[in-house]
């Protein structure tokens, strides 16, 4: 695991400190319809558990790099099959905590971000579904940012929407080896918080077991 930071972070005001969180996996428990919308997609094109083992390694990036890396000769099909089927599968379950906790920060002032590899549109529906959409600043999805994670790009505009500058004093929130990648090249600190098992997260700075987990409410000063 990397090592600490050399100074606590300072505690959240709007202009020294913004949280920026991951979507899939971090804010929402999204993985068991990832799963099922896989699995169409498998048995639509015949795909092998090969196939769904390079999709589980990929989590964390967008959808269409997803499907190039499990099938390069079909990926825009795969991705078709899988919008298709992803509309009709509901909305996420928010994690436990996760409402009190983004309105503790909003009510702080704390500038809030997500950044997520998903479409902005399906990011905001979902938050919005939550009731937790107007509790964030910045929204950056797919579309709005190239290179994708784990380039450190959405987070420097993330950052460059809320205001702050880069750095340690911007906490980012993430679940897979791709967002800690993107957040720490960004330069900010990040918190991992593993959500699929046998991953792990060697590269952030802190780990979390949940985002009610008391190394969080440390470094958000909450």
């Amino acid at each position: 695991m990397a090592t600490e930071p050399e100074s606590l972070l300072p505690p959240p005001n709007g202009h020294t400190r913004g949280l920026i969180f991951d979507f899939d996996g971090t804010l929402v428990d999204s993985y068991p319809l990832i799963e099922a919308a896989f699995a169409h997609v498998m048995q639509t094109h015949r795909l092998d558990e090969a196939a769904r083992a390079l999709f589980r390694q990929s989590r964390g990036l967008p959808l269409p790099e997803q499907m190039k890396m499990v099938a390069p000769d079909m990926w825009e099909e795969l991705v078709a099959t899988y919008r298709s089927i992803d509309a009709s599968l509901g909305h996420a379950r928010v994690f436990r905590g996760i409402p009190t906790l983004v309105k503790k920060l909003h009510q702080a002032g704390a500038p809030l971000g997500v950044v997520s590899c998903k479409r902005r549109a399906l990011v905001e529906g979902e938050l919005e579904a939550a009731g937790l959409r107007a509790y964030f600043d910045v929204v950056i999805g797919y579309e709005d940012v190239t290179p994708p994670k784990p380039a450190p790009d959405p987070y420097l505009e993330a950052c460059r929407r809320l205001g702050v500058e880069p750095g340690p004093s911007v906490v980012a929130l993430e679940d897979s080896p791709t967002g800690v990648a993107a957040a720490r090249a960004a330069g900010l600190t990040v918190i991992g918080v593993p959500s699929i098992e046998g991953v792990a997260l060697e590269e952030a700075h802190h780990i979390a077991e949940s985002l009610r987990d008391e190394v969080v409410m440390h470094h958000l000063a909450i």
